[in-house]
């Protein structure tokens, strides 16, 4: 099917077969933005406004007794307009992972990140998917993973790629494609034959791809199972209570949201679950590049979520991608956030405006220099 052929049937799909119970619209505040029935919205189809301003989180699919997805509404509604010259997309290629440079490996430039003393990207039979976001954000954690797997007798790699699941969000389907290609031949060429995840993004997202190569997947979680620091209960006076704040492309298996909350309770946490949570949990503000195209509404989520968080009475709240933790850190004056690898390998950072403070190295003369570079053609 063309785009335009993908498009219809997703909306027709939602006009055979909703029953206009709310359930969506009662949950997702972009649909409550819109005001108007869901099968009225499918049969005029959304806006290229409406599709990027949709945080394609999935929790509208997750609540429809139907199990209709108006996220994939959206979705395709991004490609459509991508291939119909309907959006200016290059004025995003700052987040392009297929070009040369793009703002993250800008960051990582600008703050002299680099991972030379960790095996990147050689061949080896096993290899560390740590994920753009904390390799740009968190290289401490990153370094700190490493170690602890080689710790457990693992030859290791790390691996410095991104996922590609900005392109996907984007709309840039075919460009994903070429860039999941690439991928794929390097994997065969490091004759990678387990991969790693820390990320619950990238392990969804190139989970197909494994399991077409033949190559084993494991979470962080699953990796690090036996590891003496993990399960090693903190002192008494050291445990708090946490809750935690779950990742959007986890919905449907649960795997890291199960696997962090196990984890967390042999270390000796105490749980409390916010009102949404699990497959029903609120989204971040981060999800679908969202924030790049409605910030209002971006932080209208995380307010959501903070609220949420703080009326669990947690004296720490939780999560396990860093996507979420960054963005949940945004405001300083609020409940502390910790990445739960955080809390267990036992050590505790200051995420709070940690993603504000890079951003700032766009800004004033010097910062105008470098998004000249980042957006150079």
């Amino acid at each position: 099917m063309n785009h335009a052929e993908e498009t219809l049937a997703a909306c027709q799909e939602i006009m055979d077969n909703c029953v206009d119970c709310g359930q969506c619209r009662s949950e997702c505040q972009l649909l409550q933005r819109i005001d108007e029935s869901l099968v009225s919205l499918a049969a005029r189809q959304p806006t290229v406004s409406e599709a990027y301003n949709c945080s394609l989180c999935g929790l509208c699919e997750s609540v429809c007794p139907a199990g209709l997805s108006p996220k994939y509404m959206f979705a395709a509604i991004r490609e459509q307009s991508v291939a119909k010259g309907e959006i200016e997309i290059e004025d995003f290629r700052y987040m392009f992972p297929d070009r040369p440079l793009n703002v993250m490996k800008l960051i990582r430039e600008v703050n002299g990140i680099g991972y030379g003393e960790l095996n990147p990207d050689r061949e080896c039979d096993t290899a560390f998917f740590a994920g753009c976001s904390m390799l740009t954000y968190d290289p401490h954690l990153v370094h700190v993973l490493f170690k602890t797997l080689q710790q457990k007798g693992k030859n290791i790699s790390l691996l410095t790629d991104c996922c590609g699941l900005p392109l996907y969000q984007l709309g840039l389907k075919e460009r994903e494609a070429r860039f999941s290609q690439g991928l794929k031949d390097k994997l065969l060429r490091l004759k990678v034959k387990k991969l790693i995840f820390a990320c619950p993004n990238c392990y969804y997202q190139l989970q197909p791809m494994a399991l077409e190569m033949g190559i084993a997947i494991q979470t962080i979680y699953e990796a690090l199972e036996d590891s003496e620091l993990v399960n090693a209960p903190l002192e008494e006076q050291r445990r708090k209570v946490v809750t935690v704040h779950d990742s959007c492309p986890d919905r449907p298996a649960g795997k890291f949201a199960g696997q962090a909350r196990k984890a967390l309770a042999r270390k000796g946490y105490a749980l409390v679950e916010m009102e949404h949570h699990r497959d029903r949990a609120l989204c971040c503000g981060s999800g679908g590049q969202v924030s790049h195209f409605d910030p209002e509404l971006a932080q209208s989520l995380v307010q959501a979520r903070l609220q949420e968080a703080e009326a669990s009475e947690a004296e720490l709240l939780t999560a396990y991608c860093l996507g979420c933790v960054l963005n949940l850190s945004k405001n300083q004056n609020q409940i502390p956030v910790q990445h739960v690898l955080n809390l267990l390998l036992e050590f505790e950072q200051d995420f709070a405006g940690l993603k504000k403070k890079a951003q700032s190295l766009l800004e004033g003369p010097e910062g105008e220099k470098l998004w000249e570079r980042v957006m150079a053609d």
